[in-house]
């Protein structure tokens, strides 16, 4: 079987919620050896974020640590702990990454500065997450997923787009914090390949609020030029409708013409006599009345399916696709076909499907894993470093392990 591009490399994990721990999933979906370090009993309080209806078992049903956490391996350390910053500084020595969401500052209280770690470990590459960052005025501001999602800037932007005058709205799900989790994870990556010419480690300061700032596209040129914001999406120029979505016979479709495509919705909806009407025809005249082109096109859609709408819009230029449920996209032709999710047994969750590798890379292969149960792994890590069965029972009776 090929090696995994990551196989070999030692990764401490101090990092609660999601963009940390996405970060780290990437690299020990591929291979790396990730050691989560969890505080004692209570473990990252994403473990009881959102058990499963009737689950009784503490800490071990949570879906949302068990995708962002597969594969690695579980230590519970007490950091407040004088013994347990000496046994935290043992295990440093022997990783090439440690990533980190403590806040700012709080590190360095403990006496763990990216100075005395790499004096114990020359080569260390250390990657901070933070929602703004080790420095500056917000540095120690409390923060979330939508605050950052706010002050990085893309709210302002999610608005239809023939409503830009509409109030900004936070898109589903933890988009900022898994954006961060990426741009973490490619930033650890890069480091590990700079270290690997220089033998020197790199210190990496993440900032939440400017991944997402840097997704902004063209937003923040435009102003430049331009002297204005603009309130919506680039792409909702191309013409109305787009990031929209109507019901049809078994759900919703999103509609997004394309550039040029919309006067084909007229051959779509059996009225190729309105192909030059400038409802269709013209982008201005779309944008400026969206109610109009909703009365042309939702009747037509009642009757029909998502997918049936989807098959005729594609060979028609118009890019409109199925909204799919999290049900549906289970069952997906596509995401079937190409052996998206993955399946495996968890001790007390049982059997469990989750969303598998991102990427496909030839010659290292992804693996399908589980997420650890709390503190599973204390005998293996701290048996490498010297301690004996009967030390860590004593360890766990003082509350550092």
């Amino acid at each position: 079987m090929d090696k995994q591009a990551f196989t070999g490399l030692k990764v401490l994990d101090c990092t609660e919620g999601i963009a940390g721990p996405y970060c780290t999933k990437l690299l020990a979906d591929f291979g790396a050896e990730v050691i989560k370090v969890e505080k004692p009993e209570r473990g990252d309080w994403t473990r009881n974020a959102d058990r499963f209806p009737g689950d009784k078992e503490v800490c071990e049903t949570s879906g949302t640590f068990f995708y962002l956490n597969t594969n690695k391996k579980s230590i519970t350390l007490n950091l407040q702990n004088k013994e347990g910053l000496e046994i935290f500084t043992e295990l440093a020595k022997n990783v090439s990454v440690l990533v980190e969401s403590f806040e700012p500052g709080q590190m360095a209280e403990l006496g763990l500065t990216p100075e005395s770690l790499k004096q114990i470990n020359p080569r260390l590459i250390i990657t901070s997450i933070s929602a703004y960052g080790q420095t500056g005025p917000y540095h120690d501001y409390k923060a979330t997923n939508f605050t950052v999602y706010g002050t990085g800037g893309a709210m302002y932007t999610q608005r239809p787009g023939t409503k830009p005058m509409d109030r900004p709205v936070i898109e589903g799900g933890f988009q900022a914090e898994y954006s961060t989790g990426l741009l973490s994870y490619i930033a650890t990556v890069s480091a590990l390949i700079k270290s690997q010419k220089s033998k020197k480690g790199i210190s990496i300061d993440i900032s939440a609020m400017e991944c997402v700032a840097s997704t902004l596209m063209g937003h923040v040129s435009e102003y430049s030029y331009l002297g204005l914001s603009r309130r919506t999406s680039p792409f909702a120029i191309h013409g109305y409708p787009i990031g929209y979505s109507v019901p049809c016979k078994d759900g919703w479709i999103s509609l997004t013409p394309g550039i040029g495509g919309a006067p084909n919705i007229a051959f779509l909806i059996g009225k190729p006599e309105l192909q030059d009407d400038s409802l269709l025809a013209d982008t201005h005249t779309r944008m400026a009345n969206p109610e109009k082109l909703d009365a042309l096109i939702t009747p037509w859609l009642q009757d029909r399916g998502k997918w049936e709408v989807t098959k005729e819009a594609q060979e028609l230029r118009l890019a409109f696709t199925p909204v799919l449920s999290p049900e549906e996209l289970q069952d997906d032709e596509q995401i079937k076909a190409r052996g998206f999710f993955a399946e495996v047994d968890h001790p007390v969750m049982g059997k469990v499907k989750y969303p598998g590798a991102p990427a496909k890379l030839n010659g290292s292969p992804w693996q399908a894993g589980r997420a650890p149960l709390l503190g599973e792994h204390n005998k293996e890590i701290y048996g490498e470093i010297g301690y004996k069965k009967e030390e860590l029972i004593g360890l766990e009776k003082k509350g550092i392990i």
